[in-house]
């Protein structure tokens, strides 16, 4: 069970002002330690170790034992405690402050005991003595080239495994040599299927003696951010894992694939609520893997296959739903599943193969009991996996195959084919407020914050209701149902003055408003951290998390709220949005507002703030045509800053968003310069209005001039006096348009009405007089 980890040094603190704003984490020293040991590790990063208070794990096994400050602000020390049963592998870390929670880092949990790197070992020659079952801390630079020598007995197993870009500090790609003492190459490896640019190297020890081991990056180009975490030792280091998943809470008896020492079968119980980055370890007399194998948990019956069944009429049989579990074992080969289902069924074929880091790349066809095609598919957009949503055309057999797009094959090309009906989920994603930065949450005692999440349905509709569970004491959420035809919704969290400081991981999940529903919604949350990003800010190495991270901060100096407009914004129209800021004593800082979000169709001003010495401005909204009409409930962030950004949110406010009140028809007009015209627009009042309405005649060429008018939702028509300069601008002038003031309940509602077209033509010359003849004998 996931679990939130508080160092003994919490304490809660009652501060009139926030002194400082959220801290970063730049980096951890040493990255990882070894499970059922103390280790001591440095955070870096900006403000980190200005009153520090909690350590926050995502996953259990790790506590802080202390912390304190150290060579500077930007330096904490803690000591940290590591369970003898922690999960070894990536655990997603952040640290707490008075004032804020730090953005996502991993710390990495081994098994073996931690040694550093100890330079000069960049020769053959001379590489640096270390002992078989080790974890070997260092760093590659420029050029730099590390060598280690370790003893390995004949017919014994040496594993090597590189953890380089999964630290999540900078591109680098490590690569691995294994060799013997007159330097044969025993085993070469960089990129990997299991470990992607990480990479290991497993062999079975063919003499007893010295095997030297060689990291390097593989293009030569490292720096001091290319730390690794080299793993040395006889454990096992299988590639994959058959049937590569299976039911919860149910004995499942896997075969270990790619060892060096062969295949091996184990008997394991998967959890009944994974992790969402739960992964398998192979375990046996000499150890344990330092990387789990990815294993799908899914409440669904395995349908192993059953050689022979490359041809469709040696088929393997299974009834749905099911995951049926192949190997494609060779080049060329192809496995084949016999499934009888109804006319009409709908089913969706989930091929898992990448997924699980298998090295298939899959392709999936559907064949009638005759052997035709009916379905196929391939890869599924950026995911090589291929998935499809199948409805069975009539009662009968079908059969479907699994295939390598190159027709490649090997003994660790599993898969696994999951049909299952489609069945209600709810995809959730907490949105960024910085681009490629995960959100992490922190709300001030006795103020308010607010976050938007996105809510993308498959297969279930109507309104729902979105929100955070697992709140802290003293912290509570605001929210609305979010609407059926909508993905995005807000939601506002408040704590009180006395909520303690603290930091938790709450849940983030949906359900239908509409409790008569019965059918569960799945809810899935996904956090995804962008450790490294490469060209074009495609992403190289992610973390994902399950749950969101939420922080109660020390007060802030400001809060906002907004004066709830009391008429309707138009479409087409705008309005502006006030709202006042309450100044604690001594703070008179620049606090920068705008909208948490947009409703579609809106566009509000992104530069505005309550600048020194002032205690309100407004927040520019403009409409398009097409706006949503209903009614919005908003809110408005505001951030100042205070050695660094503070941040706080208003109360909701309603924004109604209607029709206009107003249609207008535009005839074209036609005149020269000179010439001055009426300009006649017709009117319908689709909303009554009281008293009279502003109309101005806006975007009329240079020369063009005409003054405002007056109407009453009686008008029919409103008539412009256009008075036409000598020079104006001649041309087809198409942006004319209406700009109507309706006064209601003394505030303006504002349409802009259009567009109406004038025509300007310059004015044909003067006729030429006629010469008139001479008369007769005249001289010439």
């Amino acid at each position: 069970m996931l679990k939130t980890i508080a160092t003994p040094l919490v304490v809660c603190l009652t501060v009139a002002v926030a002194q400082a704003a959220a801290p970063r984490l730049e980096n951890i020293q040493p990255q990882g330690g070894q499970r059922g040991k103390e280790v001591t590790v440095t955070f870096f990063g900006g403000r980190i170790a200005q009153e520090p208070q909690q350590v926050l794990f995502y996953e259990p096994g790790i506590t802080a034992k202390s912390l304190e400050r150290g060579a500077d602000d930007h330096q904490l020390k803690a000591i940290l405690t590591i369970a003898p049963d922690c999960e070894a592998g990536i655990h997603g870390v952040r640290v707490r402050t008075a004032t804020g929670l730090t953005n996502l880092r991993t710390f990495h949990v081994g098994t073996l005991p931690e040694i550093e790197e100890k330079e000069p070992n960049n020769a053959f020659e001379k590489p640096q003595q270390i002992e078989p079952g080790c974890v070997v801390n260092g760093v590659v630079t420029n050029e730099d080239v590390d060598y280690f020598v370790v003893e390995a007995k004949e017919g014994e197993r040496l594993s090597v495994e590189v953890e380089g870009l999964r630290l999540g500090r900078t591109f680098f790609d490590p690569a691995l040599t294994v060799f013997d003492e007159k330097r044969f190459e025993m085993a070469v490896a960089d990129d990997s299927t299991l470990l992607q640019q990480d990479c290991y190297a497993s062999l079975k020890v063919p003499r007893t003696g010295k095997y030297i081991i060689e990291l390097r990056e593989t293009s030569f180009q490292g720096d001091g951010n290319c730390s690794y975490r080299l793993h040395v030792g006889k454990f096992p280091r299988p590639a994959a894992a058959f049937p590569g998943g299976g039911p919860p809470g149910k004995p499942l008896e896997v075969r270990w694939l790619g060892d060096p020492l062969g295949e091996r079968a184990e008997t394991v119980t998967l959890p009944e609520k994974p992790g969402i980055n739960y992964r398998l370890a192979a375990k046996d007399d000499s150890g344990e893997a330092p990387t789990g194998v990815p294993m799908r948990v899914v409440d669904v019956q395995n349908v192993l296959e059953k050689e022979p069944n490359n041809k469709r009429e040696e088929a393997t049989k299974g009834d749905l739903p099911a995951a049926f579990c192949g190997i494609i074992g060779e080049a060329g080969d192809s496995d084949h599943f016999r499934f009888a289902a109804k006319k009409g069924e709908v089913y969706d074929f989930s091929v898992i193969a990448r997924t699980i880091r298998s090295r298939l790349d899959p392709v999936l066809y559907i064949h009638k009991a005759d052997g035709a095609v009916i379905a196929s598919a391939d890869d599924n957009g950026s995911n090589p996996d291929p998935y499809l949503r199948f409805t069975i055309p009539e009662d009968g057999e079908y059969t479907a195959e699994v295939f390598d797009h190159l027709h490649s094959g090997g003994p660790t090309y599993l898969y696994r084919l999951e049909v299952t009906k489609p069945s209600p989920a709810v995809d959730l994603v907490l949105e960024e407020r910085v681009q490629y930065e995960a959100l992490e949450m922190a709300v001030p005692q006795g103020n308010r914050m607010a976050y938007m999440v996105t809510a993308n349905r498959a297969d279930v509709g109507g309104e729902m209701n979105v929100g955070f569970g697992d709140l802290p004491a003293g912290v509570s959420e605001e929210k609305f149902p979010l609407a059926a035809d909508y993905n995005r919704v807000p939601v506002l969290l408040k704590a009180t003055p006395e909520a303690a400081l603290t930091a938790v991981l709450p849940t983030v999940t949906a359900e239908l408003v509409d409790k008569a529903k019965s059918t569960p919604i799945l809810s899935r949350f996904k956090q995804q951290t962008w450790l490294i990003r490469g060209s074009n800010n495609v992403p190289v190495w992610n973390h994902w998390a399950d749950h969101a991270a939420l922080a109660v901060v020390q007060p802030i100096p400001y809060t906002l709220k907004i004066v709830e407009p009391k008429t309707p914004l138009v479409q087409s129209g705008t309005k502006e949005l006030h709202v006042v800021a309450e100044r604690k004593p001594g703070f008179d800082g620049r606090i920068a507002i705008h909208m948490l979000y947009d409703p579609p169709g809106l566009s509000s001003h992104q530069g505005i703030g309550i600048e020194p010495g002032h205690s309100e401005a407004a927040i520019p909204l403009t409409t398009a045509g097409n706006a949503w009409a209903r009614d919005w409930k908003v809110i408005v962030v505001g951030e100042a800053d205070v050695n660094g950004a503070i941040r706080a949110a208003s109360e909701f406010a309603t924004l109604k968003i209607t029709a206009p009140y107003l249609a207008m028809t535009f005839p074209p007009a036609n005149t020269e310069q000179g010439k001055d015209i009426p300009y006649k627009v017709a009117i319908e009042t689709k909303t009554p209005f009281e008293g009279s309405a502003k109309v101005e005649l806006v975007g009329l060429p240079p020369g063009v001039t005409s003054a405002p008018q007056q109407i009453t939702k009686d008008s029919k028509e409103v008539v412009f006096p256009l008075t036409v300069a000598k020079d104006a601008r001649v041309g087809h002038h198409k942006q004319l348009y209406c700009q109507v003031t309706i006064t209601e309940k003394e505030e303006p509602v504002l349409h802009t009405i259009g567009p109406g077209e004038l025509r300007i033509e310059a004015p044909l010359p003067p006729a030429q007089t006629a010469q008139q003849p001479a008369a007769p004998g005249a001289s010439s």
